[in-house]
């Protein structure tokens, strides 16, 4: 059978006829122990799997067992299931489609579905919840955020949004004109800002300068910052908050509800506008997200709920997608250089806007994009909870496994990607688009590298987040000559897969 993925054709295998299938315990991994299974391997101290190291844990089971591997005997845990085939990967996927479970973050869920049950009852969103539940509650979205015209409204805003952060690099420039240690964390703010023009229809001034400490601005940086320094001792560690809980988990909570907080408050000023406009003369692609959304169901808690899970998944994902891709073409230079030949001829000038026409025509900076998310997925790996029996691998799997996809693994992988640590944007390029490679092209499986998931359980905000990237990088580099003079970047699990060095990036301005 053949499948045709976004960079080229692909041949996959089929199942033969007539082989009877294994046993589900005979699928191989850790040999589990008496009465503690596999638990102790994640246990601190003495477990040998690290689970902030979940990267490495990865690679290791590939290594040892094959293709398919068993991590059974978790206490309080379905066992786990990791998949390094590409084509399994697929049947699980297309089997699962029809009410995809996927695992929930445990602390998300509770806050959502305990501490918070009465708001977010009937709104549940489509962040860590499953089931009709959130089937329902993305059916009354999804019209509203996926077609392409809906993303393309935005491309001025979020240009403006990008002017306004170079102009902010560039005062954060030491005298060897470098960035500072801490520039992720302003990429946080452009994203933060990005995502709430979208997802609430306005600016949150966190690209100020100087702030005060109790502005509205500051707060909503400072929580930002907070849930995500929190949420990797709260999801990846032992949860002792389900028994007790403790200072992380606090915070972890507190800056959930500063979210909720600040999207009721905005979701609220649109309704009070709203009551002074008369939409019979406005046409529909001229109306916002959030009046579309408060126009068909007049809910203003379910536009806040679909606020909220944007900007929990919108923020340090793309923030680490566009730290990852800077970082790939500042050790690049070729590269870089190549794609400062593709921005020279759409965008005249080193400040010329992007508007939909230039969005249109950057396959190299979008196949740059891609190539960094091959080798860096902001989600190290996507998931399954089986909703029927199946057969993977020649194996019998139960209902109820929790199947892994390692996407990191899978996708810097030789046996699918030639050379994978080269960065090579050229592998996405279609047959025909300047400097394209249909060698490898045919190599690249369509479902080996998916970073914004699959299916009806894809990415809501898929189309927003890569307009904001492209306008982004496309300035940048159209501006800049980036450099990166400090080695190696390695990165680490938190739980997104986040670079652990300082991105002080060189930036030099283009005479031209």
């Amino acid at each position: 059978m053949r499948d045709l993925a976004e960079g080229g054709v692909y041949e996959y295998k089929i199942e033969p006829v007539g082989v009877i299938p294994k046993e589900y315990s005979d699928i191989p991994g850790p040999k589990e122990l008496p009465f503690i299974g596999n638990a102790w391997r994640f246990a601190p101290i003495i477990g040998q799997y690290k689970i902030h190291e979940l990267d490495k844990v990865m690679w290791s089971l590939k290594k040892e067992y094959g293709k398919i591997v068993k991590v059974g005997g978790l206490i309080g845990h379905p066992d786990l299931l990791f998949v390094f085939d590409g084509d399994d990967i697929k049947k699980v996927f297309k089997r699962e489609e029809g009410m995809p479970h996927r695992p929930s973050m445990p602390s998300l869920h509770y806050y959502k579905q305990h501490l918070q049950k009465d708001f977010f009852s009937g709104n549940e969103g489509v962040i860590g919840v499953h089931g009709p539940k959130w089937d329902a509650f993305r059916k009354q979205v999804q019209q509203i955020l996926l077609p392409p015209a809906t993303a393309k409204k935005y491309i001025e805003p979020l240009d403006i949004i990008a002017t306004d952060f170079l102009t902010r690099m560039e005062t954060m420039l030491d005298d060897k004109n470098e960035l500072p240690e801490q520039f992720l964390s302003e990429i946080y703010k452009w994203a933060l800002e990005s995502v709430a023009r979208v997802s609430l229809n306005t600016r949150l001034g966190c690209l100020e300068p100087n702030l005060p400490e109790n502005s509205e601005s500051q707060r909503i940086i400072n929580s930002i910052n907070t849930f995500f320094w929190n949420v990797a001792e709260v999801e990846l560690k032992f949860p002792v908050w389900r028994v007790y809980k403790n200072r992380a988990f606090k915070k972890y909570i507190g800056a959930l509800e500063d979210f909720r907080t600040l999207c009721l408050k905005y979701i609220n000023q649109s309704m009070d506008q709203m009551k002074d406009k008369n939409y019979d003369n406005i046409k529909e692609e001229d109306i916002s997200i959030v009046e579309r959304i408060l126009i068909k169901t007049g809910n203003p808690k379910l536009a806040a709920v679909l606020a909220l899970d944007l900007l929990l998944v919108g923020v340090d994902t793309t923030s680490i997608a566009a730290a990852s891709t800077i970082y790939q073409l500042s050790r690049n230079p070729e590269k870089q250089e190549k794609l400062f030949r593709e921005l020279q001829n759409i965008l005249p000038k080193r400040n010329s806007k992007v508007d939909n026409n230039v969005q249109e025509n950057m396959p190299y900076l979008k196949a740059c994009i891609k190539e960094t998310l091959r080798m860096y997925p902001v989600i190290i790996g996507n998931g399954r909870s089986l909703q029927s029996d199946t057969i993977l691998a020649g194996y019998k799997v139960p209902k109820g496994t929790h199947v892994i996809f390692p996407h990191l693994v899978v996708s810097n992988s030789e046996e699918y990607i030639e050379e994978p640590n080269k960065f090579m944007p050229e592998r996405w390029l279609k047959s025909g688009q300047s400097g394209g490679c249909p060698a490898h092209q045919n190599k690249i499986h369509p479902f080996i590298s998916l970073p914004f998931g699959y299916g009806r359980r894809s990415c809501l905000g898929r189309r927003f987040a890569e307009t904001e990237l492209n306008i982004l990088l496309a300035k940048i580099f159209r501006k800049y000559e980036v450099g990166y003079h400090y080695g190696s970047l390695t990165y680490k699990i938190t739980p997104t897969f986040v670079p652990e060095q300082p991105l002080k990036f060189r930036l030099t301005e283009r005479s031209c």
